[in-house]
């Protein structure tokens, strides 16, 4: 068994690889992610350096607020998943067929590159239709206004934030 490790570790350790990409692809595409919320948090901390990127990344998050809470962002964020698919799945095609084809591929190894691409993007398709269809059947209605208030609840410290830096009470009415 120990065997079998050692004489395939760079095959695990791409799947390793890949199996990490695909579950941040995974996390980051649902409303409730550990990902979206951790690059919030730390877009949020780079905002407080200043008014103007406060302001700006208030405004950024009202608006991504409104996009969620809106169904057709929700729907039309599902037609983008099998846009994409649809996309990788003929990318993975083209490249199969070049792979196999003897006319046009003059180095088995670039055949050998060539197939190994096309295996990722027919993989990366069946995250995109995953993440879609993940993103339409499985988040509630109840998820996505926990999602809601949660940002909400950001813009509210950002805005007390921005009120205890601006003398003026710099706050922004939606």
């Amino acid at each position: 068994m120990l065997q079998y490790f050692v004489r395939h570790r760079e095959e695990i350790l791409w799947a390793a690889v890949f199996a990490v990409i695909f579950g941040v692809i995974f996390d980051t595409f649902s409303p409730e992610s550990r990902t979206r919320a951790a690059i919030r948090y730390f877009r949020n901390r780079w905002a407080e350096h200043s008014v103007s990127q406060l302001t700006r990344r208030i405004r950024e998050l009202q608006d991504y607020q409104k996009k969620l809470a809106s169904e057709r962002w929700i729907y039309l964020f599902a037609f983008q998943g099998i846009f994409l698919s649809l996309i990788a799945l003929s990318l993975a095609a083209i490249l199969w067929i070049f792979s196999i084809s003897p006319g046009l591929v003059i180095y088995p190894r670039v055949a050998s590159k060539l197939t190994f691409a096309a295996l990722c993007c027919f993989g990366a398709a069946g995250g995109f239709a995953g993440v879609g269809f993940q993103h339409v059947s499985r988040d509630t209605r109840e998820k996505v206004d926990a999602v809601v208030r949660k940002i909400g609840l950001e813009i509210e410290g950002l805005q007390n934030n921005l009120n205890d830096r601006s003398p003026a009470g710099g706050r922004l009415d939606a």
